[in-house]
């Protein structure tokens, strides 16, 4: 066996190969994502970060940055310019006044609405497959996912 999102590659396994399909069909997401970034005025990092605050429950910098998997310097420059744009604001947190949370405005929870509906629409592919293949995929991508987080936190 071997594919074209890696010339020459001969896999080892179907877990090998079965990951190359799913990287793959990851081609569209970077292009969608900055596309649906530029439709709203903000950078692909910036309109990530807004996708990621709960307009329910608001968390602060540090909880953002553990959100995205990155150092907590990281989150200032997006969040700074998600506050610009008027789409978050810093308050301070109600039961520990000395941590501020981000709280998403009327504006930013409308912006956010439009990203998630962009970016989680389903590519045609996808939507293509007959609703028991769905079913089964999202079941063994679910697993393998949940899997891979129990692993994760055991390294911790």
């Amino acid at each position: 066996m071997s594919d074209d999102l890696v010339p020459g590659l001969r896999y080892t396994s179907g877990a090998q190969q079965l990951w190359a399909a799913v990287i793959a069909s990851f081609a569209g997401w970077e292009q969608r994502a900055t596309e649906a970034a530029e439709a709203v005025g903000l950078s692909p990092v910036s309109a990530w970060a807004l996708v990621q605050l709960d307009p329910e429950h608001p968390i602060s910098q540090k909880e953002l940055a553990a959100r995205l998997k990155c150092n907590p310097s990281t989150v200032v420059d997006p969040t700074d310019r998600l506050e610009e744009a008027g789409l978050v604001n810093r308050q301070p947190r109600p039961s520990d006044r000395r941590v501020n949370v981000l709280v998403l405005t009327p504006k930013g929870k409308k912006i956010r609405e439009h990203l998630v509906e962009r970016l989680f629409e389903p590519p045609a592919a996808f939507r293509k497959l007959p609703a028991r293949d769905q079913a089964r995929f999202r079941e063994v991508i679910l697993e393998a996912v949940a899997g891979e987080a129990s692993r994760a936190s055991k390294r911790r």
